[in-house]
């Protein structure tokens, strides 16, 4: 009965936090959302109500938590851990229950990448598979939850996840390990994480009108006037075809000065060279011009994500100039990733040069 009631307040807790948290807009963080995840479990524990020499156990931890603010976070879990023991009466099997309540203290959660630390409270229940010689068949006490992990986000509502904790209680710490996905729920109906360009308002300048002199009056004795010369129209040339970018084919170079180094999109100042080039995309000399977008990153992380993240830029480009005008089938993006540095990557200024998206002209 002691157990339904602590995991009811637990759940309860979670809940209601959620409508205080809930923000009316997204900011581009996760708060007011609410993070589950259901991970396989390994648990050494506690000498408490384990023999010594056989404490290892295995299960699963299913966890509910709100993001609060975005570097808080309060989170429920359950943990159902089974251990062996050494199968004898006198040392029976048993299972573990332990539901806690815990803060959660972490990096901002508009990064990809989010460590954390968490502290908490909560009861480890006991089960054993059949009674003991001391006839005790369950125990139970309080714990304390103490641990750090990490989140790497995967999308805008999916994230991978690795937690190490201890609960520290009567007659020493147990030790609890998992890793696995979570999906965040609920928050605005329009969660993006990500910054996503703005449009300008127009794109292509409108012709400036030319006034058109009208004629003076004539004087009060108007003079007889000669007859209209007719002036022979020039005939009509017609243009050359132009060519657009330059021996290999490159458009446009967003360097590193224009590209955020954490985040898919660009700087401010990036957008008027962007809209040059929709102006020659969508006029008819360049009409059948078919686009390569090829992202580049410094060596700054793991390789999977510099890969990750040069994807999403060279799709954020993609996306600004369909809404400016372009056919998407004329565009294909490209990740490099690290791979092909212009400059060394030992220094900030190598780095911010290896930071660039390039525009090629597809043959």
């Amino acid at each position: 009965m002691r157990r339904l009631v602590l995991i009811s307040l637990v759940v309860s807790a979670v809940c209601s936090s959620t409508l205080a948290a809930q923000p009316a807009v997204s900011d581009g963080t996760l708060t007011g959302t609410r993070e589950v995840g259901l991970f396989p479990t390994g648990r050494v524990l506690s000498t408490a109500y384990s023999v010594e020499d056989s404490r290892m156990a295995y299960g699963g931890t299913v966890t509910l938590g709100t993001q609060l603010r975005r570097h808080v976070a309060l989170q429920g879990g359950l943990g159902i851990a089974y251990g062996k023991q050494e199968l004898t009466y006198y040392r029976p099997p048993l299972f573990a229950f332990t539901p806690t309540l815990s803060l959660i203290l972490q990096q901002s959660t508009a990064s990809n990448f989010q460590p954390y630390a968490l502290v908490g409270a909560g009861y480890e229940f006991i089960r054993y598979t059949r009674a003991r010689c001391d006839c005790e068949q369950s125990r139970s006490l309080g714990i304390g939850n103490f641990g750090a992990g990490f989140r790497q986000m995967i999308g805008d509502r999916r994230a991978f996840r690795a937690e190490l904790s201890s609960q520290i209680g009567k007659g020493g710490p147990a030790y609890t390990g998992f890793a696995g996905m979570s999906m965040f729920v609920g928050g605005p109906s329009a969660l993006r994480r990500r910054d996503t360009p703005r449009p300008p308002q127009r794109v292509r300048p409108e012709p400036a009108s030319i006034p058109v002199p009208r004629p003076q009056p004539a004087a009060s004795q108007p003079a007889p006037t000669p007859p209209r010369a007719v002036v022979p129209q020039p005939p009509r040339t017609v243009a050359p075809p132009v060519t657009l970018g330059d021996a290999n084919g490159v458009l446009l170079s967003i360097d590193g000065t224009q590209v955020d180094f954490s985040k898919p999109g660009w700087r401010d100042e990036a957008e008027p060279i962007l809209d040059g080039l929709v102006v020659d995309l969508t006029s008819d000399a360049g009409q059948g011009i078919k686009l390569n977008i090829e992202a580049h990153t410094d060596n700054v992380g793991a390789n999977a994500a510099n890969n990750m993240i040069a994807l999403d830029r060279a799709r954020a480009v993609r996306d600004y100039l369909v809404t400016q005008g372009v056919a998407a089938d004329r565009i294909r993006i490209t990740s490099m990733g690290e791979e092909n540095p212009i400059a060394p990557n030992n220094t900030a200024l190598g780095r911010q040069h290896n930071r660039r998206v390039i525009i090629r002209r597809e043959k």
